[in-house]
């Protein structure tokens, strides 16, 4: 498991010096970076390091490595450095800028996904400072769709719609919430936390196409016309079972069965592992195709596959590694007592069955 990038702090200014010292305590900052003319009795101070280049080469260099920077020194300065180096809400570090007695802490980039504000709150209550929120839906007393996705476990498809669902939020408009019918039990008690927030909770199909306001949609299927109306959120609740031949081709097993998945109706960002039978454990083709799906790779030995009730079982298969089905089987057992949804699609070189998982979303 990759370790979490670590926060990083900067300050440019002798004033900011003990800040930047009390701000890497409260927070187990990994290291105080300080310009070589604010280095005086610095040397042998663990945790500090000495730079001598522009600051912006500095935060250029430590950008992609660092999961949040606190930087004690003037907003314009932050600014110009941070500007040719920000991409997207989904991968920027969190920035917040401090003055130099510590008294206030400003995010100003990734408050939400990133989580500035939150880094913003917790050092302002360490430094007896004022975090300055200025995220529109904080200040309007709402949730950040996008954060609250996180918060529940749930994966954001169409990150544009997360503008109109946060807008309608901050401007007070109404907004609606459809869970997919057809979802575990269990992921409707996600629309606890948001019931305060919604105008509109509803599993109702008639419902969702009649309604005009802004819409957060949580389903696991590919639903026409959907992604250009609703803010569409993944839980992860396929287990995808799947086998393949020995030594089969990755490139065309990865393309063959993510085409088959969509074509299923389903949405490949919902995987939540994916499962075949232990005799294809070091299988390069099902090796990467769940580095794509971003899920582990589990396998059953046939044993424990070849009792499991399944509607295609194949003799064929039974002699070749001691169960009548790989992937039905695998699917099912890998959703630990789901229906299966996908019967098995076969083709030349690889074969994919889907199972409905329980939910296993930040509350289990």
């Amino acid at each position: 498991m990759t370790a979490p990038a670590p926060v990083r702090v900067i300050a440019l200014s002798r004033r900011g010096v003990e800040t930047a010292l009390k701000l890497k305590e409260a927070v187990n900052a990994q290291t105080v970076y300080l310009p070589e003319r604010l280095a005086s009795g610095m040397g042998g101070v663990e945790g500090v390091e000495v730079f001598d280049l522009p600051v912006a080469n500095l935060i250029g260099e430590l950008w992609g490595e660092t999961s949040a920077f606190l930087m004690v020194m003037a907003a314009g300065i932050a600014v110009r450095s941070i500007a040719p180096l920000a991409r997207d809400k989904k991968s920027d570090p969190a920035v917040v800028i401090l003055d130099p007695e510590g008294c206030f802490a400003v995010p100003i980039l990734s408050g939400h996904l990133g989580g500035g504000n939150e880094l913003a709150r917790e050092v302002a209550d360490k430094l007896g400072g004022t975090a300055v929120i200025t995220t529109a839906t904080d200040c309007a007393g709402r949730p950040a769709a996008e954060v609250w996705a996180r918060d529940e476990s749930l994966s954001v498809e169409n990150f544009d719609k997360v503008v109109t669902v946060n807008s309608a939020w901050a401007d007070g408009d109404p907004v609606g919430l459809w869970i997919d019918p057809q979802l575990p039990q269990g992921c409707r008690e996600i629309a606890r936390s948001l019931v305060d927030h919604v105008e509109l909770l509803t599993c109702s199909a008639e419902e969702l196409a009649a309604y005009e306001g802004a819409l957060v949609a949580v389903t696991h299927r590919i639903i026409t016309g959907l992604d250009g109306k609703a803010l569409l959120l993944r839980p992860s609740v396929l287990a995808i079972g799947a086998g393949c031949r020995k030594d089969a081709d990755p490139q065309k097993v990865e393309e063959g069965v993510l085409n088959a998945i969509e074509e299923a109706g389903y949405s490949s960002i919902c995987a939540n592992v994916l499962a075949s039978v232990d005799a294809k454990a070091n299988e390069p083709a099902l090796l990467q195709l769940a580095r794509t799906l971003g899920v582990d790779f589990i396998t059953y030995t046939s044993g424990e596959l070849k009792d499991i009730g399944v509607p295609n079982p194949s003799g064929r298969v039974a002699e070749a590694v001691g169960t009548p089905s790989v992937c039905e089987a695998a699917a099912l057992k890998a959703s630990n007592g789901g229906k299966l949804l996908l019967e098995k699609v076969s083709k030349d070189i690889w074969t994919l069955s889907i199972a409905l998982c329980e939910w296993k979303g930040s509350g289990n």
